[in-house]
């Protein structure tokens, strides 16, 4: 079996802009592209699962989508580093939202912290849980990750919320980091 890094998309490997739907407005953390190729140089996959509601939502199209995901494999690839898979939830449980897709206006099992998009991932990949990890920047990432089995890093840039730091005790991650750096560091360390 494999082992795997699963990276959130929004707030670890890019800025955390509200409705990214322009590939223009991604900008990658400086950091990212040598973090993602040392992972790549030691062998774990690295696999990207996101929450896009702004889909389902009618803010972005799939094809679009798929362009941002496309400039962040190249801006990546500039540097080295390899993004093996990325798999996306479209849905949002919501309505109410001018323009959204009545179709993906649905309580799926993909959307974190719900685990189907990691277990989708750990099958088409034949991938150990228990040798791989989940970083994220929220603790919907951390849940996800612990459902399957995975280690957990929640990153925090910024301030955390009173509301989140009671989240946290609740659902508390293995390991808390910065950045996707101070991740890929602990990760290689444990190896």
């Amino acid at each position: 079996m494999r082992k795997a890094v699963f990276l959130d998309r929004d707030g670890v490997i890019n800025e955390n802009k509200e409705n990214l739907a322009d590939p223009e407005h991604l900008h990658i953390y400086p950091e990212v592209p040598s973090a993602v190729a040392m992972l790549n140089k030691v062998g774990f996959l690295v696999i990207v699962a996101t929450n896009q509601p702004i889909i389902a939502k009618g803010f972005c199209s799939f094809g679009t989508m798929e362009r941002i995901h496309r400039k962040m494999k190249r801006v990546l690839s500039l540097e080295g580093a390899k993004i093996d898979a990325i798999y996306l939830c479209p849905h949002h449980p919501k309505r109410g939202f001018s323009g959204e897709v009545k179709e993906l206006k649905i309580d799926c099992g993909c959307r974190k912290p719900k685990p189907g998009l990691l277990l989708q991932a750990i099958k088409e990949h034949n991938i150990n849980p228990k040798e791989s990890f989940m970083v994220g920047d929220s603790l919907s990432d951390v849940v996800a990750g612990r459902k399957v089995g995975c280690k957990t890093f929640l990153l925090k840039r910024g301030k955390v919320s009173k509301t989140n730091q009671l989240e946290e005790q609740v659902n508390p991650p293995d390991f808390t980091v910065t950045d996707l750096k101070e991740a890929v560091f602990l990760i290689i360390g444990k190896l």
